[in-house]
């Protein structure tokens, strides 16, 4: 699966889903850390799959404009915690989730784990 995480997410997150065989890039991977948001979704997340954001504003934005694209960009739930700690339970999380069940706009995981 082709993932891009937000600036707003621990590195550690994208390397473990590398280790399990995903594309997975970040905005801080790619070195675009403060790149508006519209251009974000516009020039990056067609790359995508999955887009996730811990930002509220940019997921509620996504979903008010339609761009065209299969990409799924979803506000991340899970409490903040310590970045090992967070990191388990985001792929715990990833891991048990039906992503049939989820569109653009979506809040995840939303009974999986929290």
């Amino acid at each position: 699966m082709r993932i891009l995480l937000d600036e707003n997410l621990p590195e550690s997150v994208r390397r473990v889903l590398r280790e399990r065989g995903h594309a997975a890039d970040s905005v801080t991977s790619l070195k675009l850390k403060g790149l508006d948001n519209g251009r974000l979704y516009r020039d990056l997340a067609q790359r995508y799959e999955l887009c996730f954001s811990r930002d509220r504003a940019f997921v509620d934005g996504v979903r008010a404009v339609h761009f065209p694209g299969d990409v799924r960009i979803l506000r991340v739930t899970i409490r903040q915690a310590p970045g090992p700690e967070f990191t388990a339970t985001f792929i715990r999380a990833f891991g048990a989730t039906d992503w049939a069940r989820y569109t653009t706009g979506n809040d995840w995981p939303a009974d999986e784990v929290s």
